[in-house]
């Protein structure tokens, strides 16, 4: 017995396409240019993870050290937990108009006890400061040789700068020297404290502590 198209079949023939669905067999027309599935809505969320990919690829010496202990206990890359804990920091309606909430933006994540820190300064020429105003020392908790890092992200250049980890939960202040071609950059500026290399668990650190933003002297 011969068949034909109309008893049915799984697969494309010309221009139809059979198959079974709920049992049952169908046949559909072949559209062979099929909607574009970069909706609006798609694109937005390609574009907010491309800028906050930017950003985190620019501070990543910084993320090595301040996302370390925390990807690791999430099985993620450092560059992962920044955006994992960052992506709803940027807004915006459209791909061109993205805003990025700086002041929240986190570059360390962990249980370790912060510092209070002072207003950054920048009137030196190239050099990024910041002033300890309470170490918060408690040798229950936390140690007077756990590291204090400075993180200067430059949104004029897209680049970033880590403080070398020599000053200390007992220092008084924490400061980075800049690029030369940084004179006149807008830079966001970050502090986190990490563990003494000496703890129980050296590579815990402490939450974001946003330090404030201007331009390079």
């Amino acid at each position: 017995m011969r068949m034909g198209i109309l008893d049915g079949f799984v697969g494309k023939v010309g221009t139809v396409v059979g198959a079974f669905w709920k049992g049952k067999k169908v046949m559909r027309g072949y559209n062979e240019f099929p909607a574009n599935p970069k909706t609006s809505k798609q694109e937005l969320q390609r574009a907010k993870f491309g800028l906050l990919a930017s950003i985190g690829g620019s501070l990543l010496q910084a993320l090595h050290v301040g996302m370390k202990s925390y990807s690791d206990m999430h099985t993620s890359t450092e560059l992962g937990a920044f955006m994992r804990l960052n992506l709803g920091k940027v807004s915006g309606e459209t791909p061109e108009a993205l805003e990025v909430d700086y002041e929240t933006l986190s570059v360390s994540e962990g249980r370790l006890t912060a510092v209070a820190l002072g207003e950054v300064d920048l009137s030196t020429p190239l050099t990024v400061s910041v002033p300890v105003d309470d170490n918060y020392l408690n040798p229950d908790f936390n140690s007077g040789d756990d590291r204090l890092y400075l993180a200067v992200y430059s949104k004029t250049g897209g680049e970033a700068v880590l403080s070398d980890g020599t000053a200390k939960r007992t220092s008084e202040s924490v400061s980075v020297r800049v690029p030369g071609y940084w004179q006149g950059h807008f830079v966001e500026v970050y502090a986190f404290m990490k563990a003494a290399d000496n703890a129980a668990d050296p590579e815990v650190c402490s939450k974001t502590l946003y330090c404030g933003s201007g331009r390079i002297a």
